[in-house]
């Protein structure tokens, strides 16, 4: 079947947020005498879980709340809004262009919340490239449950195997995956992690006609 949809997580997908991120709540942390190892960074890569916050905060000198950290995090600001060097990943723009040339629609979605995912997308001009944006504060269940995809899909009016989602995480892949989606796991970003649970791979958005599914796609 063709796919008719094409969406994409953001974080370490559209663009290479993930270090950037790790490094602003790893200055929060630090403010409680918390410090975000190389282990604790690549459990947090692809997941947004207010759970595993907890038990850092569970390493602070003094007791804190999630809610304290948090207000330590909104102080500080965010790479969404304030990340001087955020850009999309490299082709990235150009596979937009060539996809809703060609009819096919596109997506976001993501973990992270709203306000800060239309923010991101707003810096780099890429709003209107994308005709639906799901994110964290939108559903009841976040990745790696399918609803986020489920949701997308059928704001889109679209059957799940109509859709193929890109991601760079396990987590990601596996919801998916779930969904009922067709995967590809993107491995171009600064962060390189196991997608060998995708259906395809890809490095560089520049080679998109290298994948099976977009090979009569035109170059834009």
């Amino acid at each position: 079947m063709p796919i008719r949809c094409v969406l994409f997580d953001f974080d370490g997908v559209i663009a290479d947020t993930e270090e950037r991120n790790a490094d602003y709540l790893a200055a929060a942390l630090a403010h409680f005498g918390v410090r975000l190892t190389d282990a604790d960074r690549s459990v947090l890569v692809g997941i947004n879980d207010p759970s595993l916050l907890e038990a850092l905060l569970k390493r602070a000198e003094t007791p804190v709340t999630l809610e304290q950290l948090q207000a330590e995090r909104a102080r500080r600001g965010n790479y969404y809004e304030n990340g001087a060097d955020l850009h999309p990943q490299p082709g990235l723009r150009e596979f937009l262009y060539a996809l809703r040339a060609q009819g096919i629609r596109t997506g976001v979605v993501s973990s992270t919340r709203s306000q800060l995912i239309l923010t991101a997308l707003d810096r780099l001009h890429l709003v209107s490239q994308f005709d639906v944006v799901v994110c964290g504060d939108m559903v009841t269940r976040r990745k790696p449950d399918p609803e986020p995809y489920l949701r997308a899909a059928q704001l889109l009016g679209l059957a799940p195997d109509d859709c193929l989602v890109i991601e760079d995480s396990p987590t990601g892949i596996r919801a998916g995956k779930a969904a009922g989606c067709t995967v590809l796991g993107y491995t171009g970003s600064s962060i390189r992690q196991d997608v060998s649970a995708a259906d395809f791979a890809l490095s560089d958005f520049h080679l998109y006609r290298q994948i099976p599914l977009f090979q009569n796609l035109s170059p834009f």
